[in-house]
């Protein structure tokens, strides 16, 4: 049984649709210090995603020898800018705004470990284009989707009413859900954690 290492409970949605048998077990790093160093070391937003998520494998990788684990981040890149969760409702219509009309990156980054080793890395950058919707339709989306958007790093969910924000999306939805399904199942295949 793969090991989930994350609380996201659209990870593990998307994984036991997709047939594969796991077990979560989210993990706490300090993402702000890593996303911090990875700045300061010149790296690009996806190549800082992937640093978070190898930080969560490992932390996890130590409760579970001889167990793969799988850990995932992601990103909101907007012209080089990092967006973190939103904490607030006010802070979420902010983001809200300041994506709108403007087409921003999700840099998604999973990997597998095992045993305190990395197994497989794969990243993917989807790219979004919000349309210049009206402050009315923003303040019926907030209404209705309420605080589980601060669960969402670009504060919306495409497999809600967040679908409706945008004029174009370039890239698979399950890699802008956090979690490209086709590499990790082959991955996984490859591994023998899933039958060929």
């Amino acid at each position: 049984m793969l090991i989930l290492a994350s609380g996201s409970a659209i990870r593990r949605q998307l994984l036991q649709e997709a047939g594969v048998p796991i077990t979560t077990h989210p993990v706490a790093v300090d993402e702000d210090a890593l996303r911090q160093h990875a700045e300061q070391e010149g790296l690009s937003l996806r190549e800082t995603a992937l640093i978070l998520a190898r930080a969560k494998a490992r932390a996890a990788s130590s409760a579970f020898p001889h167990r793969y684990i799988l850990a995932a981040d992601q990103l909101l890149d907007l012209e080089g800018t990092a967006f973190a969760k939103a904490r607030t409702m006010e802070e979420a219509r902010s983001h809200l705004l300041t994506l709108r009309g403007k087409t921003h990156a999700l840099h998604t980054a999973l990997t597998l470990w095992k045993d305190g080793q990395e197994s497989w890395a794969h990243s993917e950058s989807p790219r979004l284009t919000m349309r210049s919707f009206s402050p009315a339709f923003l303040d019926a989306y907030l209404h209705k989707e309420g605080t589980a958007l601060l669960a969402c790093v670009g504060c919306y969910r495409i497999e809600g009413m967040g679908i409706q924000l945008f004029h174009l999306i370039e890239g698979g939805h399950d890699a802008i859900a956090g979690l490209p399904l086709l590499p990790l199942l082959h991955a996984l295949r490859e591994r023998k954690i899933l039958p060929s």
